[in-house]
């Protein structure tokens, strides 16, 4: 919970979670890089190095020069990007209405459900403009709860559906019951980031020795976290709290966008 600009114990928390457990499953992107040729020459990882940052650095700045059209296309591409990870149909349809019902709900329902709490956090990351993310949340959860309905109906039908939807389920819970910070977090942490770590493990270690990626991923991960103490005082908003929250959701849409053409665009289809 956010009371004006000051983080409570359950936010700093989740945070801390998100900092220190969520974001360093992105370090893996280093490994997933070198299995998709990106290790071929020192030449080949420097231009993967400069083509990722890169792309942060553009995030970073197209969100400080229209920040309200970023936090909402940023909601939008994390619902894609968290749904695709946790839907496991093989028709196309049902594969669809997962990605938008599963990675939707920890996104959208979480603005809609806490209104009050999100909007003083939508307004650290948007100088105070956040009726657009605002607007677009709740359209969008409307449009969520149709899909969860119908998806309901399907699993009569499709009985492998049903652990699935019950995933769903207890995601609505906890989206409705947790504060949104560290209904985020719960989320994040321990249902995206032990998923994809799983699945990216297992597809790695085929050709690259566990060594090998852990030595990768902790390089990479303190990187990020060097970044992230630079950015907070090199982006002094003069107040704290706010920093924080920028750094850290600023910092996640700037690594979230290199990463899902990664491992989206690239990775998955391979």
């Amino acid at each position: 919970m956010v009371d004006g600009a000051i983080l409570d114990h359950l936010s700093v928390i989740a945070l801390l979670l998100i900092v220190l457990i969520g974001l360093p499953h992105g370090a893996l992107d280093g490994s997933i890089a070198m299995h998709l040729g990106a290790g071929r020459s020192f030449t080949s990882v420097l231009q993967f190095l400069f083509l990722y940052l890169l792309c942060s650095v553009v995030v970073v700045l197209i969100w400080y020069k229209f920040s309200a059209l970023s936090l909402s296309l940023f909601l939008i591409i994390s619902m894609v990007h968290f749904g695709w990870g946790d839907a496991n149909s093989k028709t196309s349809l049902l594969f669809f209405l997962q990605m938008i019902c599963h990675g939707g709900i920890v996104v959208f329902g979480i603005v809609y459900f806490h209104v009050d709490e999100v909007i003083p956090l939508f307004d650290m990351l948007t100088e105070g403009n956040s009726s657009l993310p605002i607007q677009v949340s709740v359209y969008m959860f409307y449009g969520i709860s149709f899909f969860t309905a119908l998806y309901f109906i399907l699993i009569f039908k499709a009985r492998s559906l049903i652990l699935r939807f019950l995933e769903l389920a207890i995601l609505w819970l906890i989206v409705i019951i947790f504060p949104p910070l560290l209904g985020f977090a719960v989320y994040f942490c321990f249902v995206h980031t032990a998923r994809h770590v799983r699945k990216i493990w297992k597809e790695l270690k085929v050709e690259t020795s566990p060594k090998t990626i852990i030595t990768q991923a902790s390089i990479l991960t303190l990187s990020s976290w060097a970044l992230g103490v630079i950015a907070l005082y090199a982006f002094d908003s003069g107040d704290f709290n706010t920093n924080i929250i920028r750094v850290v959701f600023i910092g996640l849409a700037a690594l979230t966008v290199p990463h899902m053409i990664l491992v989206d665009g690239f990775f998955r289809n391979k």
